[in-house]
């Protein structure tokens, strides 16, 4: 086992897909609150698929991190 660091682009997509997955949680909850009329329900629920999503993505990548 080598304690290699991540290189810094490997950090910068880590902070990407954890962006994407808020935005993505975000843009979604925003549509179907615009199709469903029941703002603010599903941007909430949206966001915090989002998180969670962001979450779990992070501590994959930070445990692939410390594996290596």
């Amino acid at each position: 086992m080598s304690n290699v660091p991540p290189s810094p682009r490997q950090l910068i997509g880590v902070g990407a897909n954890i962006v994407g997955f808020v935005v993505l949680g975000l843009v979604l909850g925003w549509f179907l609150d615009d199709r469903l009329d029941t703002t603010p329900l599903c941007i909430l629920i949206g966001l915090a698929v989002g998180v969670l999503g962001a979450v779990v993505s992070a501590v994959m990548h930070i445990r692939s991190f410390l594996k290596d």
